[in-house]
């Protein structure tokens, strides 16, 4: 299994999360949600890693560019884009703890989950 990215999560990145939808596509072996992020009108927010610092960027876009592969997102991590905040040392702040967004892939798979601590 590939190390874990861990691309840098822009303010500009939680403000459009904070207005989107999390819809629950699928379950990864262990049975935790996976999904992916819809506006108001249900169509899908692609989240990949963008170029940009050594890890890439956390991006959505409501198209996918050529070439580029989109992420799950487990339903922890959907919670923290949508609901947190952006802190000092570029972590997000959601419910008083800290926490990072992170690349998953299982070698089917690639997902977005949470790390962090309280």
């Amino acid at each position: 299994m590939p190390t874990p990215q861990k691309p840098v999560t822009s303010a500009h990145l939680l403000a459009t999360a904070a207005h989107l939808n999390f819809r629950a596509t699928c379950r990864d072996r262990s049975g935790s949600t996976l999904g992916v992020l819809v506006d108001a009108s249900g169509a899908q927010q692609y989240l990949m890693i963008a170029s940009g610092g050594a890890e890439g960027t956390w991006a959505l876009s409501s198209e996918l560019p050529v070439g580029v592969a989109p992420f799950l997102l487990y339903e922890s991590a959907a919670n923290v884009l949508r609901g947190g905040s952006l802190s000092e040392d570029g972590s997000i702040s959601y419910y008083g703890a800290l926490y990072t967004i992170e690349s998953w892939f299982d070698g089917a798979t690639r997902a977005a989950k949470v790390s962090g601590s309280a």
